[in-house]
């Protein structure tokens, strides 16, 4: 008897130890929710490190379109990219997809993909063309999430996948060298 109440605070400090192990120092807002979606060129950052830029993305009003339809970032950056839901209608639920293509066919197939996907994943599918995403970001809620830019210079594409929201929804991140 006396055994097993010696071994009892070991065993809860395991525990303790375990569940700490698992967690993150960021919040659910600030990191997906599915790390297989991000492409091999990119990784999403899960710890809070250094962010060299933070890009700022809102909604055109109440349509399905983001104000801000480009930026651009320089080649390997760390970049917190926020999505400020400023719609009021409350059929305007966004998110915002990375993904390594400009091509209509991958943006088509992303955002119709993302109605498969289901609320449950914030509508992001599993697909390799995806850098990075935020979660839906509900009328009046923000949202981040902060990854590192591809090294290879170019233009990437961003999307809402939002059923019915990828069509018009669209827009272009530069990766220049000499991005500001």
């Amino acid at each position: 008897m006396r055994s097993r109440l010696l071994s009892l605070p070991l065993i809860l400090l395991l525990a303790v130890g375990l569940v700490g192990c698992g967690g993150s120092e960021s919040s659910p807002a600030d990191q997906s929710s599915s790390s297989a979606s991000a492409s091999a060129n990119a990784t999403q950052s899960s710890a809070s490190g250094d962010v060299d830029q933070t890009i700022t993305l809102q909604p055109k009003g109440n349509q399905m379109k983001f104000k801000q339809t480009e930026f651009t970032v320089a080649p390997g950056q760390t970049i917190k990219l926020v999505f400020e839901n400023t719609a009021t209608s409350p059929s305007m639920q966004h998110n915002v997809i990375v993904i390594n293509s400009t091509e209509d066919a991958i943006f088509r197939r992303v955002g119709e993909a993302g109605m498969s996907a289901g609320s449950s994943n914030n509508y992001v599918p599993e697909d390799d063309a995806i850098i990075a995403h935020t979660p839906i970001a509900p009328p009046g809620e923000t949202v981040s999430v902060t990854f590192t830019v591809p090294e290879e210079t170019g233009d990437y594409g961003y999307l809402c996948t939002f059923p019915g929201h990828w069509a018009t929804m669209q827009g272009t991140m530069h990766v220049k060298k000499s991005a500001a």
